[in-house]
């Protein structure tokens, strides 16, 4: 199976496969096989998912991986970003920026918290930006504003909250972003913030997301069937996932396809981090610490199966340990094939 990549600017990337496609297999299988569930679909998906990667080519050196994993260190690192909340206690800047491009990394994403960044601050979007370009990153998504309440009963504050959030939108855009995460909510207040978002940018490229909070997936992929447009998806964040038994799925060996499949084509972005075995603080961890439990092949096989085409993106929801945190996203790449790969 071939894979050919389209790149459409530093950092941004389309994937496209060739010849089968997993939706028109599925189609046919139901038509075929009345029995067949998507269940049973994805979990062969999965399976296949593995072993993609059997003579893949790639169109950024033509090298080629064998083996049982779903994606090779190359194309990891080809789609690999991070988020600047890794600086989140720092006032971000230049050194930054250049600090990230050292690690490796091209693609980051910003977060609109006035104290670390402020996108009303010119002087400090014209450092940042500019040291952008100079490195070649590319800001692939925003972040908005955590503070505020997108789903608030209050119209008046519901209001408020749209309007500050469709300022850091035209903001998004003009810093090259394609994804606008937030934390909208799943109630009717979040659905009339997104329908009125999404009226006053129909002009605009950028797609906005909704970012799952606490508990399991299938709300927020409901939520973006309801409002039912090609500019709105989910931005899944595996450390926020919970089972009803109040478990991360992602620690469980095979649930990482069965939660992601909720989700599927709608999953436009990712907040990719570790999770400790704590009662408390568990999540944000650097991706394949030592004492994380993430179960990282899963994650990807899972992936893989919905065919997910977006950016790989780790986030830091701490800002304690900048430096380590930025050298293991980066590392990742090599880290996971060394670990997972036969």
């Amino acid at each position: 199976m071939v894979f050919h990549i389209l790149n459409r600017g530093v950092g941004r990337m389309t994937l496209f496969r060739k010849d089968s496609d997993y939706r028109a297999l599925e189609m046919n299988q139901k038509r075929t096989c009345p029995a067949f569930s998507r269940r049973l679909f994805l979990r062969r998906a999965s399976a296949t998912g593995v072993s993609l990667a059997f003579g893949m080519e790639h169109a950024w050196g033509k090298t080629r991986h064998s083996g049982r994993l779903p994606y090779a260190a190359a194309e990891i690192a080809a789609r690999l970003g991070i988020s600047m909340a890794v600086f989140q206690k720092e006032r971000l800047g230049a050194r930054h920026i250049a600090a990230i491009r050292r690690a490796g990394i091209r693609r980051i994403e910003l977060l609109m918290m006035p104290e670390t960044f402020d996108f009303r601050d010119r002087r400090q979007v014209s450092e940042v930006l500019s040291e952008c370009r100079k490195q070649g990153v590319a800001v692939v998504s925003v972040h908005g504003n955590l503070k505020r309440r997108y789903n608030d009963p209050d119209e008046k504050k519901r209001r408020a909250a749209a309007a500050a959030l469709l300022e850091e939108i035209r903001f998004a855009e003009e810093a090259g972003a394609e994804i606008l995460v937030a934390h909208f909510g799943t109630n009717d207040p979040a659905r009339k913030t997104v329908t009125e978002l999404l009226d006053q940018t129909k002009d605009r490229n950028i797609r906005l997301t909704v970012e799952n909070m606490r508990g399991g997936l299938k709300p927020y992929a409901d939520f973006v069937d309801r409002i039912a447009s090609d500019r709105f998806g989910l931005t899944v964040d595996i450390g926020h996932a919970r089972d009803p038994d109040g478990v991360n799925p992602f620690v469980k060996k095979g649930r990482s396809v069965e939660v992601l499949s909720l989700g599927g084509r709608r999953i436009l972005h990712l907040h990719l981090h570790d999770t400790f075995d704590l009662k408390t603080k568990p999540d944000h961890r650097a991706p394949l610490h030592p004492d994380g439990i993430i179960r990282w092949e899963d994650v990807f096989a899972g992936l893989k199966a919905i065919d997910y085409g977006g950016v790989f993106l780790f986030e830091d929801g701490r800002g304690e340990n900048p430096k380590e945190w930025t050298r293991l996203a980066a590392e990742f790449p090599q880290r996971f094939v060394a670990r997972y790969g036969p």
